[in-house]
């Protein structure tokens, strides 16, 4: 797929497709993985680190071959999923961070484009994220930022 906001192509690569028997080697049990996993979410840890934790420290190849479930359905059934999906934090964080740049140099007209766009994706991300449940339909942006 082609990258949003510019002309160059995008990113392909290929998945690996898991199963049970590839991972005999792996000792833990459904009950140590979830656990490990609220363990790791209750220390503050987002969901994307808790899965690189899991995969380089624990030696686990993920949530959805040990468990059947995907990491964010684990945390959310029990009560520790987050109110932002992850990349829409990171999105505003970089919003934030340019309009703090762009007060201080009111000329940098680079990245007053760059600001634009990252609200464009962040308008689109929402309106997709209200459309499929994973914010409330009163949720708004201006609370945010």
């Amino acid at each position: 797929m082609a990258r949003m906001h510019t002309r160059k192509r995008g990113r392909s690569g290929s998945k690996n497709v898991f199963s049970e028997s590839d991972h005999a080697w792996v000792t833990a049990t459904p009950e140590e993985v979830t656990q490990t996993v609220l363990s790791l979410r209750r220390e503050g840890l987002s969901k994307s680190v808790v899965g690189m934790r899991l995969r380089d420290q624990y030696g686990l190849p993920g949530t959805k071959v040990m468990l059947g479930k995907k990491l964010g359905t684990v945390l959310n059934q029990n009560k520790l999923g987050d109110d932002i999906p992850e990349d829409l934090k990171g999105l505003i964080s970089k919003y934030k961070s340019i309009s703090r740049h762009i007060g201080l140099n009111r000329a940098d007209t680079a990245a007053s484009r760059n600001r634009n766009l990252i609200m464009a994706k962040i308008q689109r991300l929402v309106k997709y994220y209200k459309r499929n449940n994973y914010l409330s339909a009163e949720w708004s942006l201006s609370k945010v930022l």
